[in-house]
């Protein structure tokens, strides 16, 4: 099956609809107590969670594609290049949601081996709703959105997260640094899913993450790019769903 086949349209409502039964559960959680499953050294994981994962799945359990959903991994036949396949991160940003921390999210994807079709980024804290399709336009609250109009690097707005893949050893650090320093600011907040949506609306004009799970920025790229920025993704050696990102306004930022 080809994206041309698809009623993108159709698929993208779905998606919607998933992302607000996800963001209603963790709406109705947010600065609660909290459930904590599991805690490690940087990381922690909670009921809110797989709460809201469950929602999501059950809108998209009325359609025929796989899934690949952050808390239940692989269900079905994921990353073919011809078939579709939903990526799910029912609560990018958990560790800002259990303290309070009003930088969170819901993201939902259709894809296509590692291309984003369509992407939906639901801000339920400030009830900011960010969607967008290939070919179709993006969306933030119903209305058009579209990236900034920048490409010189030094003016630029960078987005960046650490991801607890990474070693973070001193050329790494120095390597990021000098980077950083290319850029008229650096903002880490602790949701890929939604720097990537501020990216496509124009709040933000680049950002970069190695050793990112694939669940955390599939719906931010497909934001970024219906909305005609520009995004990189590569394939990385430290987990099967570990990901390479580049995103920006425009290439130029990146490739200059």
């Amino acid at each position: 099956m080809s994206p041309d086949g698809l009623n993108l349209a159709s698929a993208l409502a779905t998606a919607e609809t998933a992302a607000a039964a996800g963001a209603g559960v963790l709406r109705g959680l947010w600065r609660g107590t909290q459930t904590m499953l599991a805690e490690s050294a940087h990381d922690i994981k909670l009921q809110a969670d797989r709460d809201a994962e469950a929602a999501i799945l059950a809108v998209l359990d009325d359609t025929p594609w796989p899934r690949l959903a952050e808390e239940s991994g692989e269900q079905g036949a994921v990353a073919q290049d011809d078939t579709p396949y939903w990526v799910v991160d029912p609560l990018d940003g958990t560790v800002n949601f259990n303290r309070g921390i009003p930088f969170c999210s819901v993201s939902v994807a259709l894809c296509m081996g590692d291309r984003p079709l369509l992407g939906v980024v639901n801000d339920f804290v400030h009830d900011e709703v960010f969607a967008g399709a290939a070919g179709h336009g993006a969306w933030q609250n119903g209305q058009p959105m579209h990236v900034s109009n920048l490409r010189d690097t030094a003016k630029a707005m960078l987005g960046f997260g650490m991801p607890l893949n990474r070693s973070y050893d001193h050329a790494e650090l120095l390597e990021f640094h000098a980077t950083l320093g290319r850029f008229r600011r650096g903002r880490q907040l602790g949701s890929a899913a939604l720097l990537l949506a501020w990216v496509a609306c124009g709040r933000m004009d680049a950002y970069l993450e190695d050793d990112i799970m694939f669940w955390d920025i599939a719906a931010g790229l497909a934001l970024v790019e219906a909305a005609d920025g520009w995004v990189d993704v590569q394939p990385t050696d430290t987990l099967p769903w570990a990901r390479k990102i580049r995103a920006a306004s425009h290439k130029d930022i990146w490739i200059s």
